[in-house]
């Protein structure tokens, strides 16, 4: 999978993952485009304004466990996505994250 990288972010890897979301009481379902260890971008068919919070849970067993993650959505653009910030994951839940997106990023290096 390629490292996306850009100024002041993370190094990201392209990762199709379904992410079960919740905004308030409603429930969606999407697909990433890419995440990192602080992140990731959503493809979602609804665009969340900047500032919406959401509770995020996503993974990609056996590579990556479900995780769980509250985050900010920090822009939102038709056709190109939405990009949440992580704002709260477990310790244990962001170190099974680094180890996924450590160990896609070798791949796409080998």
């Amino acid at each position: 999978m390629p490292t996306i990288e850009g100024p002041e972010r993370a190094p990201r890897v392209v990762a199709i993952l379904t992410v079960s979301l919740r905004e308030g009481t409603a429930h969606y379902v999407v697909d990433t485009e890419n995440l990192s260890e602080t992140g990731l971008c959503l493809c979602p068919r609804k665009l969340f304004p900047a500032g919406t919070q959401l509770h995020l849970v996503f993974g990609q067993p056996p590579d990556l466990p479900a995780l769980s993650a509250r985050g900010i959505v920090r822009w939102s653009a038709g056709g190109k996505g939405v990009g949440v910030e992580f704002t709260s994951i477990s310790a244990e839940d962001r170190q099974a994250l680094t180890k996924f997106v450590n160990s896609q990023s070798r791949r796409e290096q080998d």
